[in-house]
């Protein structure tokens, strides 16, 4: 069967949208829409050959973040970092395997990390996941690049910007539970969410990806049968910032009503 791309065709799709020896990425992804890669045979071979791509471009001055979001406090489970699955794709899991990685304490909104950053992303997070101190707030003092392989460009980074700006529509909740740590004791913790109650206040990004693209904030590029498109984490979190306060639901389902 014909193949759609090639491990070459992908490496110049990540430097076309900028990316460079150094960049500190977030990577949200659904790979399978690109269609057939050529010469890979299975999505282990698949998934290697995406993450190679990456290291490979950012070099060993740059760090990949991969999301690993599993909710488990919010569901009342178990967090074991190690063990516990992620529902963020097959990407996201695969890079939880990669000898050398490292994945974060959050127990529901964890993120695995490769490269030289990996360890001052994911080290002592804060109870609150949106907050100072946060994930979200190294990488954005990072200068950090956001990737979105298949997707808008919405990102898991908004409700970060919505907690800098105190959002009407948002607040924190705490949910307790336990987690299992890397010598395998058991600890009762916290983690503090900030969520969202009616059904007006859904997250809808389809201004934000308007805008990103208007602005030339994100830089687009085909790859097989899909796209690829990287922003600028501080020109992404200034625009945001720059919509709330001109519309403060524009981020919402009802603010687009």
């Amino acid at each position: 069967m014909k193949s759609d791309y090639s491990v070459k065709d992908l490496e110049n799709c990540i430097r076309s949208i900028g990316i460079k020896a150094g960049d500190h990425l977030f990577i949200h992804s659904n790979i399978g829409f690109f269609g057939r890669m050529e010469n890979v045979k299975s999505a282990d071979e698949l998934c290697a050959s995406f993450l190679n791509a990456l290291i490979s471009v950012v070099t060993e001055d740059g760090t990949v973040v991969f999301p690993t979001f599993s909710y488990s406090f919010c569901h009342n489970e178990i967090y074991d970092p190690k063990n516990t699955k992620t529902n963020c794709g097959m990407l996201s899991e695969y890079a939880c395997k990669k000898e050398g990685a490292i994945r974060s304490l959050d127990p529901n909104f964890s993120i695995v990390a490769y490269g030289r950053l990996a360890k001052a992303f994911t080290e002592e997070p804060t109870h609150e996941s949106f907050g100072k101190g946060s994930f979200w707030d190294r990488f954005l003092q990072q200068e950090g690049k956001i990737v979105c392989m298949n997707f808008d460009c919405g990102s898991t980074f908004v409700h970060y910007a919505e907690r800098m700006h105190s959002v009407a529509y948002r607040f924190n909740k705490a949910f307790n539970g336990t987690m299992i740590l890397e010598d395998g004791s058991l600890k009762r913790d916290y983690a503090v969410h900030y969520v969202f109650e009616g059904e007006e206040d859904y997250p809808c990004f389809d201004l934000l990806d308007q805008k990103c693209r208007e602005k030339g904030i994100c830089k687009v590029a085909n790859l097989g049968r899909g796209t690829m498109l990287a922003m600028n984490v501080r020109e992404y979190y200034d625009l945001i910032d720059e919509m709330l306060n001109e519309s403060p639901r524009s981020l919402t389902k009802g603010g687009l009503a």
